[in-house]
């Protein structure tokens, strides 16, 4: 890695909740690139956190630190194991990133059960709020960051993707919220939104593999650029606006959509 990539120091401390896979892996390897050593890596499958540790060895930097903190984010004790096995690894948390989602779609809201709201809601942004607000002592005292990883589907609506739909535009005004009130105490936060990206969390939500294709075929006419995105150009993004390059930048919900909420509605 060059000196002149780096955007982090190497001791900022970095929270990647859904690092197994997707984005979340993404993103853990991005932010090595640039210069981040010590990780919380949290998610509900050993096997993909320890190919994310891999790739940032392999990848990367062979000097990376790691704690893992295995568990379903919607269980209150998941989220107190990752704050207190990250202060007792590290001693701060300098980086908060709140990746890990989900997707209930392919159902009209006639059809959809209220079971599937309750846990749409509940990870998408009731577990962001409490690992959240048990983080904020910390990023207080390292004068912080909050990345949000939101979607396109917070401004704009998607045929039977109601419940999804409107917890992420819960979580950007949770985003703005938020930055209002801990401006002061120097904590920055923001949301990133991406367009379509075929990470794996259609399929394993449920969504037919036909349904996957068809929606990234359709990217072609849904997206301004032409095509579906990448983990690695939401990754890229989410490390820039958590360094200290974007120290001005708060509050904001940036489109990574390859201008999907400027053209027509999707599929």
């Amino acid at each position: 890695m060059n000196a002149s990539s780096s955007l982090f120091t190497g001791c900022e401390v970095v929270i990647v909740t859904g690092a197994s896979s997707g984005i979340g892996a993404a993103t853990v390897v991005r932010l090595a690139h640039r210069g981040v050593r010590k990780f919380c890596l949290t998610g509900r499958n050993e096997q993909g956190l320890q190919k994310t540790k891999d790739a940032v060895i392999r990848e990367a930097t062979k000097d990376a630190q790691f704690v893992d903190v295995l568990g379903d984010l919607t269980e209150t004790q998941t989220i107190e194991n990752i704050v207190g096995e990250t202060i007792k690894m590290f001693g701060k948390i300098d980086i908060l990133i709140n990746n890990a989602g989900w997707v209930f779609g392919l159902l009209p809201i006639f059809d959809q059960t209220i079971d599937n709201f309750q846990q749409t809601f509940d990870l998408n942004v009731k577990a962001v709020v409490i690992l959240t607000k048990l983080c904020l002592p910390y990023l207080r005292e390292s004068k912080g960051s909050v990345i949000n990883v939101s979607s396109t589907g917070s401004v704009r609506n998607f045929d039977k993707f109601a419940f999804y739909c409107m917890s992420k535009t819960a979580l950007d005004m949770f985003t703005k919220c938020l930055a209002t009130e801990e401006g002061k105490n120097g904590i920055r936060v923001n949301s990133v939104n991406p367009g379509f990206v075929d990470t794996g969390i259609h399929e394993r939500c449920g969504m037919p593999r036909s349904a996957v294709d068809e929606a990234v075929e359709n990217c072609r006419n849904t997206h301004a650029v032409g095509r579906s995105g990448t983990t690695e150009e939401i990754a890229n993004m989410i490390a820039f606006i958590a360094s200290k390059e974007c120290s001005f930048v708060t509050g904001n919900i940036t489109m990574v959509d390859g201008g999907l909420n400027c053209t027509n509605p999707l599929w």
